[in-house]
């Protein structure tokens, strides 16, 4: 069965974006080395890629879209575009769309989020692993890493990595 990894970036208090689903902030957060953070050895290893509409509309922000090579299913209520080679889009059972996903052969299915598909995700029990780095700012508000529902999700932290920026990046597994 192959592995839902949740790799993704959050400020102190929890927020993957502004509340209008912008991430400039991150964009903007210094990073004089020039780390990517582990990004590049983490794409190598996945083949898929599962993205909710809302994050999915903020692509226009890209002059291309980045992952050419990867399968990519966008999760979407109100999909007005159609499915083409590039990318799939599921309106319904989300969940269960993605327990097919899992047990089909393949490599590593990154889950890019947002906080909705997160939760659904998260709440069906089908994220096996959380790549979380925290950068050391403060939103105040914004879009919560694991959506609105509450839950209740156990992790096991198996690696712990800390830049000379300041963020922290934390590997978690889902808890058997």
């Amino acid at each position: 069965m192959r592995k839902i990894s949740l790799y993704i970036a959050a400020s102190l208090d929890g927020y993957i974006a502004k509340a209008d689903g912008s991430f400039k902030w991150l964009e903007d957060f210094p990073n004089p080395e020039k780390s990517d953070f582990g990004y590049a050895g983490f794409l190598e290893e996945v083949d898929a890629i599962l993205v909710g509409g809302k994050t999915y509309r903020q692509v226009p922000a890209f002059e291309e879209w980045p992952y050419k090579d990867k399968a990519c299913y966008v999760f979407s209520r109100h999909a007005t575009k159609e499915s083409d080679n590039k990318v799939v889009f599921v309106k319904n059972d989300v969940a269960g769309f993605v327990r097919e996903l899992k047990n089909r052969d393949g490599k590593v299915i990154w889950l890019i989020g947002g906080g909705e598909i997160n939760n659904i995700l998260l709440r069906n029990g089908l994220v096996d692993e959380i790549i979380l780095t925290y950068v050391p700012v403060m939103l105040g508000s914004g879009i919560s890493i694991s959506g609105t529902a509450e839950m209740e999700q156990y992790f096991e932290t198996v690696k712990t990595e800390t830049f000379s920026n300041g963020m922290i990046q934390i590997t978690l597994e889902r808890k058997a």
